[in-house]
């Protein structure tokens, strides 16, 4: 029965999250994104392809033996294909090696980027003592013109 504010369960809600995932995997493999991707990108895709959930995920140090690079190239290139290709990657910080995987829940996204909202609030009260404003509103405020340029 569909009611107007159906409940769908958490596990419901991962399997459309890892279809979601799927989809836009494909997609990138297929060439529709804003550019081609590195050979490199491609084939930390091809790795994280199946690494849907926490549980699932690659070490870092298991990439660089993959890929035969260094563990800041491997952290550049997933930041390149998080925001230019839209892909819900996130890093995992629960052992001292981490690792990455695809978020399949809200609480993958939250806890997969809680250390970048703390970044960002650091930076942001930095960068408001070092341009001497009143408050970090006037700082927001600043960076919400410059993001509509």
């Amino acid at each position: 029965m569909n009611t107007l504010f159906e409940l769908r369960s958490d596990e419901d809600m991962r399997r459309d999250a890892i279809a979601d995932n799927g989809k836009r995997i494909h997609d990138v493999l297929l060439g529709r994104g804003p550019w081609e991707l590195t050979n490199r990108q491609l084939r930390i895709l091809e790795l994280l392809r199946g690494r849907q959930g926490r549980l699932l995920a690659m070490s870092i140090s298991e990439l660089q033996t993959k890929l035969d690079v260094d563990p800041r190239t491997i952290k550049s290139d997933v930041r390149d294909l998080v925001i230019s290709f839209r892909l819900p990657i996130v890093a995992s910080r629960d052992s001292e090696d981490g690792g990455y995987f695809f978020a399949t829940t809200a609480e993958e996204r939250i806890s997969g980027t809680a250390d970048y909202v703390k970044e960002i609030i650091a930076l942001s009260e930095r960068t408001r003592i070092i341009r001497n404003l009143p408050d970090l509103a006037a700082l927001w405020g600043q960076l919400q013109m410059e993001t509509k340029r």
